[in-house]
């Protein structure tokens, strides 16, 4: 195998790559269906229900306010036919949504006085589109988990509108009631979402909560847990590893975990702090020691090429309690960890709830997550989760309700999923049998990618793990199975990535540069039927990652896109040694894009309010030609666009090979942004970074070296990726 030994080259865009385009307004005032006026009287009387609902509100909490379910027609969810003509500022506005084509609206005593007028009394083109895109009008219930036991508390969350001071008069009123009914209760810091933990008398809350029209929804706290450790994987063998370098100087990674044991003596040194929030009863150091040796020295434990040789020092932080805990409790020592702390670029969470997370809304600890990640500019590394129902073999033969477990939705996150290490139950470099997969809402494509977690083997029936290795508290070697541990290795490369990257460093190209290499590794074969359980794939090494070889060329471009401009480079250089006789590129093309949208917690199902797309082709007459397609297709209708094109995901990948060449002398780079209906998107800066590599297919031609030379003569702002080493590899 050739040695990656050059550098990845970061593209800085010129004011003059950003353009203006002619806009194509589009959008038909064709009805999608008969508006009757049986279809008009239905309307409003659905709104007579909902009203009652109003009614209740008001006398229970003093508040003019609740909320009802707009559900669109099948063939209505596309921007274009959103209804806003009949739903806005003036009657009852869209605020949010719960799930897909059912929209939230916020509804006042007026404003359903003059939205049944606009229902009764629109005859214009554009009004009786609006109306023929609406299915049905309905109340909202809030979902309530009750507490499986008097001493689990409740994690109540409040609706939030467009209005701060309404949101204002939620709370102290909300927080009114709680004092009438002597409950104990605490308030998130969170803005993006407003939570309660209410410790006491929830049973006195829970009768309410039908006739409290602010409340979203309710659930039981204690939703969080760790996968039981394997007592049959302990080694008499003591952990013997080397503490650090003291002359490196090496990443740390936040442990949010169950706690590492302060006796474990191989692991003394790689632990330089310690945020304890769970009493010593329920102290069990199992899970977050085995994690944390996996962060330290994921190599040494694993004599095996495929684990990456650099190693980070830990922060502890114990939150997990008998290997349980609850979503506040966990993020709350979050914040103060990272203002103890502020250097932690990365955060692991190999933890999870016990069920897949909804397909039509972020979860609650997922939106608090992103938010976290969002005040820190960091990245939060989390385990897809463990299907504990049963194994699943490879390919899967039965449909399984193992879809990824929360927080493992963040979109902000980088979500890993486990593979098999060894053959077994599923052969080698195989997702492992108990692996969640994606995708979550919005069908955003989790998990991100995939390291190695372990294998099972059946031995008359009974399931054997064959785990990846680390360390018990007591300084033995130990193994396990579970994306818990495959989690720890992405967060220790993923740190070392932000090290070396040093000022440059942002959580988007760390997480694009994981992903680009690991889908041109195995992820690039991967058959898409199969990408929900591996993701983009395996990635390598640290070096591996940020290496170039001779024959391929490596561009790093990082911008903000904006509505209403397009960024591009034109011309694009493409190195002569790819041109066959006759002027065609023969060559292979990656592409990934990671992007920092917009995010509005309101909305469940639309969570990301921008879509970046990034094109890399030609112009012909009929305008742009992207020729290198995203790696799921895009289809014709919305639902089918968002589901296989990963519209509105924050990260999407392109990849194609052109063994017989392709005709296109003038190649561009172009990308550009859309918007959800209702968010004004005008003048915001979306983050972007693209990695782009070319490649010869024959692995032959010195594609570096002239694509070096083309970029110097085009006058582009090129530098090295990594300026300077900032961490020494150890090589053995």
């Amino acid at each position: 195998m050739t040695k990656k030994s050059n550098p990845i080259k970061h593209v800085e865009f010129s004011p003059t790559d950003y353009y203006q385009p002619q806009v194509n307004r589009g959008g038909k005032s064709t009805p999608l269906k008969e508006v009757t006026e049986e279809f008009r009287s239905n309307l409003i009387s659905s709104l007579d229900e909902v009203n009652q609902l109003l009614y209740v509100g008001k006398k229970t909490i003093g508040l003019d306010v609740c909320t009802a379910i707009v559900e669109l027609e099948s063939n209505a969810t596309a921007k274009s036919h959103r209804p806003t003509d009949v739903f806005n500022d003036f009657t009852c506005p869209f605020f949010g949504d719960v799930g897909y084509g059912r929209l939230l609206i916020q509804v006042s005593s007026q404003g359903i006085i003059e939205l049944k007028k606009k229902i009764q009394s629109t005859y214009t083109k554009s009004g009786i589109k609006a109306l023929s895109a609406v299915k049905r009008i309905t109340q909202y219930e809030a979902p309530v988990t009750k507490p499986q036991d008097r001493d689990s508390a409740l994690i109540v969350r409040l609706f939030r509108f467009s209005d701060p001071a309404l949101n204002e008069a939620i709370d102290t009123n909300f927080e009114l009631i709680l004092r009438e009914l002597g409950c104990d209760w605490q308030k998130h810091r969170s803005q993006s979402v407003r939570l309660y933990k209410i410790s006491s008398n929830t049973d006195a809350l829970l009768s309410m909560i039908p006739n409290l029209t602010t409340i979203q929804s309710a659930v039981n706290s204690n939703n969080i847990a760790l996968q039981p450790m394997n007592n049959k994987g302990i080694n008499a063998e003591p952990a013997d590893i080397l503490p650090p370098d003291p002359l490196l100087d090496y990443p740390v990674v936040g442990v949010v975990d169950s706690g590492v044991s302060v006796v474990c003596q191989p692991l003394n040194k790689w632990v330089i702090g310690f945020n304890q929030k769970v009493p010593e009863p329920f102290r069990d150091l199992n899970h977050g020691t085995f994690v944390s040796g996996m962060i330290s020295n994921p190599h040494l434990y694993n004599q095996d090429p495929r684990f990456p040789k650099c190693q980070s020092k830990v922060v502890s932080v114990e939150v997990l309690g008998n290997n349980i805990g609850d979503i506040y409790d966990i993020v709350n020592a979050m914040y103060e960890t990272a203002e103890m702390y502020p250097d932690i670029k990365v955060w692991n969470l190999s933890l999870g709830s016990s069920e897949a997370v909804s397909m039509f809304e972020i979860s609650a600890m997922a939106l608090m997550i992103d938010e976290f990640q969002d005040k820190y500019q960091c990245l939060c590394v989390i385990a897809a989760g463990n299907f504990v129902k049963g194994m699943r073999s490879w390919p899967p033969t039965t449909k399984l309700d193992d879809g990824i477990s929360s927080p493992g939705d963040s979109i902000r996150g980088l979500t890993v999923g486990s593979l098999a290490h060894i053959d077994g139950y599923v052969k080698n470099e195989e997702p492992s049998p108990f692996s969640r997969k994606g995708p979550v809402s919005n069908y955003v494509q989790k998990p991100d990618i995939v390291h190695f977690g372990g294998n099972t083997v059946d031995v008359g029936g009974t399931h054997i793990p064959l785990g990846v290795n680390s360390i018990c508290p007591n300084g033995m070697k130990r193994n396990d199975i579970g994306t818990s541990y495959a989690t720890p290795i992405v967060s220790n490369i993923a740190a070392n990535l932000f090290h070396q990257l040093g000022p440059r460093a942002t959580p988007n190209l760390v997480k694009a540069l994981i992903i680009h290499n690991a889908n041109m590794g195995i992820g690039s074969s991967v058959n898409d039927v199969h990408r929900p359980y591996y993701g983009w794939g395996l990635p390598g090494d640290l070096q591996e990652i940020v290496g170039v070889n001779d024959y391929e060329t490596t561009l790093a471009f990082e911008g903000h896109a904006q509505k209403s401009f397009e960024v591009q480079k034109l011309p694009f250089p493409i190195p002569d040694c790819l041109r066959t006789k006759d002027g065609k590129v023969r060559g292979e093309f990656f592409i990934t894009l990671v992007y920092q949208p917009e995010l509005n917690a309101n909305q469940a199902f639309e969570y990301c309010q921008v879509d970046v797309q990034v094109g890399f082709g030609e112009i012909s007459e009929d305008g742009f030609n992207s020729r290198i397609p995203p790696k799921k297709g895009a289809h014709l209708y919305e639902e089918e666009l968002v589901k296989n094109g990963d519209k509105w995901s924050p990260i999407k990948v392109y990849q194609k090979r052109f063994p017989k060449g392709v005709d296109i002398e003038n190649w561009r780079l172009r990308v550009k942004i859309l918007d959800r209906d209702g968010y004004e998107a005008e003048c915001v800066q979306v983050p972007f970074t693209i990695l782009l590599t070319i490649r010869d297919i024959d692995k032959e031609q010195p594609v570096y070296n002239e694509m070096v030379n083309l970029m110097d003569a085009y006058n582009w702002n090129v530098s090295d990726l990594i300026i300077d080493q900032r961490i020494l590899v150890s090589q053995n």
